[in-house]
């Protein structure tokens, strides 16, 4: 055995402590990390911002090396693993479009944002929305000097493939954009100014301060605050005494007069009943002659018909048992007769029963 071999090594089956770990891992690649890691993710991707309205004017570079995607989004990343480009503005969705590494190349894909995201290549005049309204896309393949527009932010692709940014995309620490959100510390609770009732604590304690806040603002009387021996005016019975109570919330009643107000109506007369005209009498237009012109005085004439007064239907040279009308038939009520099959006429609505009340009535009598 060598110096170095670890025992058994050389059987056909390793021993039973035998450990991977304690092989010699060999020479690690320069693009590779000793724990199995990437050093470096594919070729140097970097961003230049060419036009926006939301980011400031001084962070024009945005920065991944060594991370293999990029969001971008409305919202701050859930976490500190996944680097994120943060556009404040409704045009951007909360989690808008994302672009990773993928061997040598990037690629960009719409993860479904409403306004979409709009790719131009360098080859041509023209962007191309990435996929329609709220549906995510396919990956897109990124290149270099490839403009990509994301609301009213458009970035300019840079990718080197030798991890050497060019002059255009080189950093100078204050023109880069942040990529993860920054921990904002806690700032401590403004004291309110000192007024009546309130009492400034010693201790900076925002908790402290803000249960005091409450406690002056929820507990305290709206108005000044009245100090012993100060007289009281009891504005209740002076309203009660200038407005006499009354059903307010009964319909049609409104709201109590003064009193000034009640002693001046009391001295005008009452007020006289209101006045309705009568109603107007209708009377019937006095009978005219029909006109020549008229359709039904048309047909008459049609029929034999030789004028007013005249009979219509039966000639002058026929039976004379035929009664010739000239005047039309007078139509009687029936409203008072009774029907089919009754023998005698009911005197009212209910004859059986009046006629039951009048046979008990005799009998009492």
């Amino acid at each position: 055995m060598e110096a170095g071999e670890i025992p058994g090594s050389r059987s056909a089956s390793p021993p039973a402590d035998y450990d991977p770990a304690y092989e010699w891992p060999g020479e690690v690649p320069n693009n590779e990390k000793a724990d199995g890691g990437s050093a470096t993710c594919g070729p140097s991707f970097r961003l230049l911002v060419l036009r926006t309205s939301v980011l400031p004017t001084k962070q024009t570079l945005v920065i991944t090396d060594g991370y293999a995607e990029l969001q971008f989004g409305r919202d701050p990343a859930p976490s500190q693993d996944i680097p994120r480009v943060r556009l404040k503005e409704m045009e951007v969705s909360k989690l808008h479009a994302t672009a990773y590494a993928d061997g040598d190349s990037w690629n960009i894909v719409d993860m479904g944002s409403k306004h979409g995201t709009f790719l131009q290549p360098r080859s041509s005049a023209m962007a191309v929305r990435l996929s329609p309204s709220r549906v995510a896309s396919v990956p897109r393949p990124l290149h270099h000097l490839d403009t990509l527009a994301i609301g009213s932010t458009t970035f300019l692709v840079h990718i080197h493939p030798k991890q050497t940014p060019c002059s255009d995309c080189c950093s100078t620490f204050e023109n880069e954009i942040p990529i993860f959100q920054s921990s904002h510390k806690r700032k401590a609770a403004k004291v309110p100014e000192p007024d009546a009732g309130y009492v400034p604590s010693t201790s900076r304690d925002p908790k402290k301060a803000l249960t005091m806040l409450k406690q002056r603002l929820l507990t305290s009387s709206p108005g000044p605050v009245r100090s012993e021996g100060t007289n009281y005016t009891d504005r209740s019975a002076r309203r009660r005494s200038l407005y006499p109570a009354s059903r307010l919330d009964a319909p049609g009643i409104g709201p109590p007069l003064r009193a000034e107000a009640v002693a001046s109506t009391s001295q005008l007369p009452p007020p006289s009943a209101p006045w309705d005209p009568p109603p107007a009498v209708t009377t019937s237009q006095p009978p005219t002659p029909l006109p020549t012109t008229n359709i039904g005085y048309r047909l008459l004439l049609a029929q034999g018909w030789t004028g007013p007064g005249a009979s219509l239907g039966a000639s002058e040279d026929s039976d004379e048992s035929r009664i010739r009308l000239t005047a039309p038939l007078e139509v009687t009520s029936t409203s008072q007769r009774a029907g089919i099959g009754m023998t005698k006429a009911p005197s009212g609505g209910d004859g059986w029963r009046e006629d039951g009340r009048q046979r008990r009535w005799g009998e009492f009598t």
